[in-house]
């Protein structure tokens, strides 16, 4: 009787080892499923999830885009645009997004992982990929330049995934 009662007692621990051996992995398997991406010429980086895939340079394939890189995920229904401009002397962000407001509506100034940036936002009935998909962006002035990183996307899935990845921001220095 002795003995059944201490056999129990380590199937339970043994147990009890494997679903926390397994709950450990599945965790880590999360924290791998990231990758660390830094903005172009730039102090800031942010994480994406492991399903986006990087898209390089735009090199004038749609007319108008600049960006230095992408990554983009048709299963998400979101591609992420990356782009760096050149600053000039003593601009500061209350007066760009000042110029932004005579173009796009919903402009304001945020501070976001304690850094401070324009967020705006659009919607663009022909924008590729998928036809009305909706835009949100974040502009970030730096020493020379703005960063400016572009969310497109195509559900409230995919915008709720943007306010997380926006959310992993943060600063090198």
């Amino acid at each position: 009787m002795f003995l059944k009662g201490r056999v129990k007692v380590v199937v339970k621990r043994i147990v009890c080892l494997l679903a926390a051996a397994v709950l450990m992995l599945v965790g880590m398997g999360g924290a791998l499923a990231e990758q660390k991406v830094e903005l172009p010429e730039s102090r800031y980086s942010l994480t994406m999830p492991d399903e986006m895939q990087y898209d390089g340079p735009a090199e004038g394939t749609v007319p108008g885009d600049d960006a230095r890189f992408a990554y983009v995920s048709k299963d998400l229904g979101l591609d992420v645009h990356f782009f760096c401009y050149d600053r000039p002397a003593g601009t500061e962000l209350k007066a760009l997004a000042e110029q932004l407001r005579k173009n796009y509506e919903d402009v304001a100034i945020y501070v976001i992982s304690g850094i401070e940036m324009i967020v705006y936002r659009v919607a663009d009935p022909e924008s590729p990929p998928e036809k009305g998909m909706k835009c949100v962006g974040y502009v970030i002035p730096e020493e020379g330049k703005f960063q400016e990183i572009v969310f497109w996307y195509a559900n409230q899935a995919a915008a709720d995934r943007s306010a997380e990845i926006i959310a992993t921001i943060t600063d090198k220095d």
